[in-house]
This record gives C-alpha cells, structure tokens and sequence, in this order.
C-alpha cells in the first residue's frame, strides 16, 4: 500500500511539474528572448520548444506572426521555414483553430514572395480552404481569404469570395468597403459597382474604424470614379463621388462642396473642370 501511494506521489509531483512549471519556464524563456528580438536564440533553443506542453499553442502561434511582419532575407530564412514546421506540428496535434490556418497561409505567401516561387502559394490555398471547412460562416476568414486571393492577382476569384453571402454581411458594413476596393481592380467598368458598395459603407453609423490606409485607398478611388463620372456625363454619381470627397479631403473641401451646389443650382448641368493626372484641379 505504501509502494502504491509512494507511486502516485511522485506521478503526481511530476504531472503537477509538467503541467504547470515546464510551460511557465517555456513561455518565460520565450518572452525574455522575443523582447530583445533574439530570433537566432529562440531558433537554437530546445527548452522553449519541447518538451510540447499547452504553452506551444500560443508561443509558436505568435513566433511565426512575429517572423512574418519582419523582413526576412537569406541569414533568417531558415529561421522562418523553421517556425513554419513548428506552427504545422501544432496543427498535426491539434488542428482545431481556423487562424492557425490562416497565419500558416500568409507565411506561405510570405515564403512564395522570398523564394520567386509561386508553387507555395497552391499551399497558402489549401490552408485558407481548411480555415474555411472549420468556419465556413465567419466573415472575416472569408475576408483574409479574399485578400489572399488579391496579392495573387486573382481579382475575380477574390470578388466571388467577398460578395458570397457570409462575406457581404450587412451587420459589418465595412465588408462592403472590401468589396469595392476589390472590385476597384477591374478597371472603369466596375466603378458603378465600386462605389454603390463604398458609399454603403460610409452612409452606416460608424460601427467600425476602416484604419487610415483603407480611407487613403478609399479617397483615391473616388477621385478616379469622379474623373470617370465627369466624362461619362453622369452627374448623379458625379455629385454623390464631390460629396464623399468633401469629407475624406479636407485639404479640397471647400472645391468639392462649391462643386455640389454649383450642380444642383445649374439644374445637374456638371460645368467646365480641369483635371490633372484624372484629379480635379479647379473650376474652369
């Protein structure tokens, strides 16, 4: 009996040590390095990343997004295929989270980009697909997918993604702003569509912050539509793309909105405008 209880005493002293302290002493370890951007420490070192405890998750989920927002050249990039084998070992044991999927994608496409070679990107493809069979109904992974699809250059592809129903949720209006700036990237023809989708981003109560990028992106796509509008003759569109720019171009506010109201007084008559590089100037 004593044998017995001696036993489990020192299973438990064990369990308690690998369970608690062994992944404690990882992620401390871990953190320590990452702080001062050691990445070659981190790299050699076999402590941090074994034995597997339940502190492999989150430390090599954020290893390889930290190596993949940094630049990698040719003394780092076998420390970033190596943090790429890594975050696959948590997937052959665990396999259950969709953005383990989608950080695995974008470092592929990471790695395509370094390497000039686009035989990675059939593997970006398949991790973006095993994110969406785990959560076929999150908008958001449709979005990094349809993004993904844009750094390909697969625009089509990308607006099928983003216009699915999923995708194109009322309930996040800046969907629809991913949308059109997608569909910027098909040329004049789709600037109709470009800017329904816009506008019904900007005319929802602002639930959502675009970030500044996507609001610079948006402003150039309303001067180009304007520019389109004008030659078209299309002066609804034309008044609807001066009144956004108002907005995002405080520099030319008081243009844009002298602009509006000189259309609605000449009965929608869009008067002589100078453009230089498809950008208003001034009034002719």
């Amino acid at each position: 009996m004593l044998v017995f209880f001696g036993v489990t005493a020192v299973y438990c002293t064990v369990a308690f040590l690998f369970w608690t302290l062994v992944p404690f002493f990882q992620t401390t370890a871990y953190r320590k390095e990452i702080r001062k951007d050691r990445i070659q420490a981190i790299h050699r070192s076999n402590f941090i990343f074994s034995p597997y405890t339940y502190a492999q998750r989150p430390i090599r989920y954020e290893y390889l997004e930290f190596l993949k927002n940094k630049t990698i050249d040719a003394t780092t990039l076998s420390i970033f295929e190596g943090a790429i084998k890594k975050m696959e070992e948590v997937i052959q044991i665990e396999g259950s989270d969709p953005y383990q999927y989608t950080l695995l994608a974008r470092a592929f496409e990471k790695k395509a980009e370094l390497l000039q070679d686009r035989s990675y990107l059939i593997k970006a493809d398949e991790h973006y697909k095993n994110a969406l069979a785990l959560a076929p109904q999150r908008p958001e992974l449709l979005h990094v997918y349809g993004f993904g699809l844009v750094r390909q250059n697969r625009f089509r592809e990308a607006i099928q993604i983003l216009g699915t129903t999923p995708a194109l949720d009322p309930n996040f209006p800046i969907s629809y702003l991913y949308l059109g700036m997608v569909q910027f990237n098909l040329g004049e023809d789709a600037y109709v569509d470009v800017i329904k989708n816009l506008e019904f981003f900007f005319q929802q109560p602002p639930r959502e912050d675009p970030g500044e990028a996507n609001l610079n992106f948006s402003r150039v796509i309303y001067e180009k539509s304007l520019y389109y509008f004008y030659r078209q003759g299309d002066s609804p569109r034309f008044v609807i793309a001066s009144e956004r720019l108002a907005q995002l171009d405080p520099n030319q506010q008081s243009l844009y909105l002298q602009l509006v109201q000189l259309i609605k007084n000449n009965n929608s008559q869009l008067p002589l405008l100078e453009f230089q590089g498809g950008k208003l100037v001034k009034l002719s």
